[in-house]
């Protein structure tokens, strides 16, 4: 059985962090050339203030997919909330479940926020797919490693 629901960041990181490892492998290790140290302090306070929302889709209980989202106001556009993805991954082996996923993430930040953001990974494009679910490729994301 397939399920997605949020959960606390804190209560699922030890069961997610093989997915954590493999998209954090696919681009940024490399840029960075940093190792995966996540800030739990951050994490549990973000969310405690309703900016972080951990959302993971389990395939009988197991863990098979997460989309973490940041959603903030928007200060140009009073009363209007922004969401970003900061990262979505399903397994290889379960990509077929992907869209159940992306639906579920969609109805949930559309309760949340008006406009919806995420960054296309050049390693894995998925543009196109990104475009048949809406989006629209607005800017480029540069990253500089200082």
């Amino acid at each position: 059985m397939i399920t997605v629901r949020r959960e606390k960041w804190i209560d699922c990181i030890d069961q997610i962090m093989p997915l954590c490892l493999q998209v954090f492998d696919l681009e940024e290790a490399k840029f960075t050339g940093l190792q995966l140290d996540f800030d739990t302090d951050m994490y549990i306070e973000s969310e405690e203030f309703g900016f972080f929302h951990c959302l993971v889709m389990r395939e009988d209980g197991r863990p098979i997919g997460f989309h973490w989202i940041v959603i903030s106001p928007m200060p140009r556009h009073k009363g209007k909330n922004h969401a970003h993805t900061d990262a979505i991954f399903v397994d290889p082996e379960h990509r077929i479940h992907s869209k159940r996923l992306l639906e579920f993430s969609e109805q949930y930040i559309k309760t949340r926020a008006d406009f919806w953001t995420l960054a296309n990974l050049r390693a894995e494009d998925r543009k196109p797919m990104w475009e048949r679910k809406g989006f629209k490729p607005i800017e480029t994301i540069m990253f500089k490693k200082l």
